[in-house]
Parts: structure tokens; C-alpha cells; sequence
């Protein structure tokens, strides 16, 4: 057996068995036949090689059995998939997110860019809800994430699961208290607007932007009325007001025209000292234009921040949707996260975190001396995985 080391280029390590042989074994010793590490890499490695249910994940370990056995023990065969089910439902979920944000700490952390936008946004795991069960009397909501994706290095930085009776804004402080944060800009949606979660922020020494909307009813009225008064020269000088535009292609077909203004003078505001390091209030005006038909639509929006240059506050606005498109969008069209029926207490949550393991690992492996391409597809390096051995070897080996 040999141990699976994933290595990158820069120098980082992270053994991945040592990771999981931290989690508590939740079950009975008489009734252990496989190996709680075992049973994790077996999900992990069927999800790495494009697998998406338990069962075909442990239909695949059972036809690949001999090629596992170089990097796990299985010294009882490949557990079942209703046994794989089991563990997975009964390994505590906050266990397996703080071995996740430490994988993701030691390998990438050296490597974050000054002023990394990372964004902080919560997703349903859509089909974990489940009905009463057995002596079980309640329903299940769905499963909710909130996750932290670093926008320019492309990878997940951890995940906390919500607790069921609670919500995003109980989660994200959390998840905040996981991470390190010193240098990063942090982006949230108008959900995660809240002082305490500002003041956990400025603790952290990161600087903030954060979508501001009615949930902030007051000070989401006075910023949004101090932007309607036009911002002449002599408006813009009076309020320290700066402006920033930007013009980009969105796809199919169409121009977003981006204008941000961000207000450094905010003795004006009422609220102002009850947000910590609040350095001024913001307004991004998207326009998009249909180049074929010429047909145009606006949208404002609003945000505070820490941020006292408006570019850097420009851009972190726009990184932000990174975890829609690069990570959420991904989970589910790539890795079919949202149609997974896996549900049974923290099976869902968990199963999340080794996706995500899977997801940091493939956008960061190189196959390009195999197949020569400039930018190659998520699912091309599953395929990869799946059907060449020296591929696989080279994702668990020694990369």
C-alpha cells in the first residue's frame, strides 16, 4: 500500500489519510470490518474518477479493487455501498469541514494573493430534505452549506454546514472563526449584512464589501437616497466620491457597462459608527446591453465597505459571483451535487466537503503533456482518472 501524498508544484503538501485518521470513529468497535480512512478515500477517489452516487462509487471500488489496494489497506474488501451510507451519516460533520479547512490552510494558504477577494455565500443541497422516518417523526429540511471560495486562486478555503433550526447569518461567523483572514477582502450578500459579522471581520484584520439591501432597512434607505441625487463634480467633491468604470463582455452576446461609486465622506450617515471599520458606502450601476436587438437593462446595487479605493471595491464586487460560476455551478453541473439523493443525517454535508476536496485537487492538476490543450475541462480529468491509471497515480502520487 502506498500512502496518498497530493503534492503541487509550489511545494505544498497534504497527506489526506493522516487528515481523516483525526476524525472520531463514531461506531461500535465490535462492528468495525472496514476502515473509517478507507471508506472516505474509496468516496473520494470514485468522485475524483467521475463517479456520482454511492453506488456506482462502490460498484466502481469493487471492479478496481487491486488498483486501490496500492493506496488503502481494504484488508476486508470494499465495504458495501449501504455500509459507505452508514459512516458517512454518522461521522460528525464539523469534524470532517475543520480537517477540510486545514487541508485547504496548509496546501494553499502560503499562496494567496495580497488582497484575495474571498467569497462567502451559502447553497442548499437541494434533494438532502427527506420525510419523517421510522421512529423519526420530523421532516428534514434540506441540507445548507455556506462555503468560502478564494476567487483568484480557484479554490474552495472550507465549508460549514448550517444548523437546521438556524440560518446563513449564525453560520457564516462560524466559519469566519476557521479561517484565516488576515490581508483577504471579504465579499457577502446582503444575507451575511450584519454588525456582528463586521466586527468578526475586522477582528480577523481583513477588509470587507458587503451587498447591502432591505434586510438593513434604515441604512439601506439612506444610502440608497443619497444616490439619487446626481453625482456632479461638485457632489462628488463635497463626499470625497469616486468613480469607476468598466466595460466587459458577458456571453452570449451581450456588454455589461459598470459604473461604481464609492463615498469615502460618510459623516452623513447615522449608522456610521455602528459598523466597525466602515470606511465608506458604495453603489454599482450594472447596464447591459443585447448587442442583436439593442435592448437594454439597469440594476443598482448598494454596499458597505472597509475599502477606501474604489477599484479594489469594483473588483471585489465582480469576484464575488466567482462562487456562483466556479464553485456552486460546478457542484452541480459537474459533480451533480444537486441531485444526489443522499440525505440521511450528515451524509449530505459531508459528502459536500469531499466533493470539494475533489473540486481544489482537479482545477489545480496538470495533464497537459498528455493532452495537449490550453484549458482542460473538469470533467476531461475525471475521464482522465477513470480510465488511465498513470493519471490517477499521478493526481494521488506525486503531483
Amino acid at each position: 500500500m502506498v500512502q496518498i501524498m497530493v503534492k503541487y508544484s509550489w511545494g505544498g503538501t497534504m497527506t489526506l489519510q493522516e487528515s481523516f485518521e483525526n476524525i472520531k470513529d463514531e461506531r461500535i468497535e465490535r462492528c468495525k470490518k472496514h476502515n473509517l480512512v478507507d471508506i472516505l478515500m474509496l468516496v473520494f477517489v470514485g468522485v475524483l474518477c467521475g463517479y456520482k452516487s454511492i453506488e456506482q462509487i462502490q460498484f466502481y471500488a469493487t471492479l478496481s479493487e487491486q488498483t486501490l489496494k496500492k493506496y488503502l489497506k481494504l484488508e476486508n474488501g470494499i465495504p458495501s455501498s449501504d455500509t459507505i451510507l452508514r459512516v458517512l451519516a454518522r461521522i460528525d460533520a464539523k469534524q470532517l469541514e475543520k480537517v477540510f479547512i486545514e487541508y485547504a490552510r496548509e496546501v494553499f494558504g502560503k499562496h494567496i494573493a495580497e488582497n484575495e477577494v474571498l467569497a462567502i455565500d451559502g447553497k442548499p443541497i437541494r434533494r438532502s430534505e427527506y420525510a419523517p422516518t421510522g421512529e423519526d417523526k420530523r421532516a428534514h429540511k434540506a441540507a445548507h452549506v455556506v462555503s468560502a471560495w478564494a476567487h483568484s486562486l480557484g479554490v474552495c478555503f472550507g465549508q460549514v454546514k448550517t444548523e437546521e433550526k438556524s440560518n446563513e447569518i449564525t453560520a457564516i461567523p462560524e466559519l469566519l472563526d476557521l479561517l484565516d483572514l488576515k490581508g483577504m477582502i471579504i465579499t457577502i450578500d446582503a444575507m451575511g449584512c450584519q454588525k456582528k459579522i463586521v466586527e468578526k471581520i475586522a477582528e480577523k484584520e481583513a477588509e470587507y464589501v458587503i451587498s447591502l439591501k432591505g434586510n438593513q432597512q434604515s441604512i439601506h434607505r439612506d444610502v440608497k437616497e443619497f444616490f439619487e441625487h446626481p453625482c456632479d463634480d461638485a457632489y462628488c467633491q463635497c463626499y470625497h466620491i469616486q468613480r469607476g468604470e468598466y466595460t466587459i463582455e458577458i456571453g452570449h452576446g451581450r456588454i455589461e457597462k459598470r459604473t461604481c461609486y464609492l463615498c469615502g465622506n460618510i459623516d452623513w450617515l447615522s449608522e456610521k459608527d455602528e459598523w466597525k471599520n466602515l470606511n465608506g458606502v458604495g453603489m454599482l450601476v450594472c447596464e447591459r446591453t443585447v448587442k442583436k436587438t439593442g435592448k437594454k437593462s439597469v440594476e443598482q446595487r448598494y454596499f458597505l465597505t472597509s475599502l477606501t479605493d474604489v477599484h479594489k471595491a469594483a473588483f471585489a464586487m465582480r469576484a464575488h459571483w466567482g462562487i456562483e460560476n466556479n464553485l456552486h455551478w460546478v457542484l452541480d453541473a459537474i459533480l451533480d451535487e444537486d441531485y444526489c439523493l443522499v440525505r440521511k443525517d450528515n451524509a449530505a454535508a459531508n459528502l459536500s466537503v469531499l466533493r470539494k476536496i475533489v473540486l481544489n485537487i482537479l482545477k489545480q492538476v496538470d495533464f497537459s503533456d498528455i493532452i495537449s490543450t490550453k484549458k482542460m475541462p473538469l470533467l476531461h480529468k475525471q475521464h482522465l482518472c477513470n480510465k488511465r491509471e498513470d493519471c490517477l497515480d499521478r493526481v494521488l502520487l506525486s503531483l
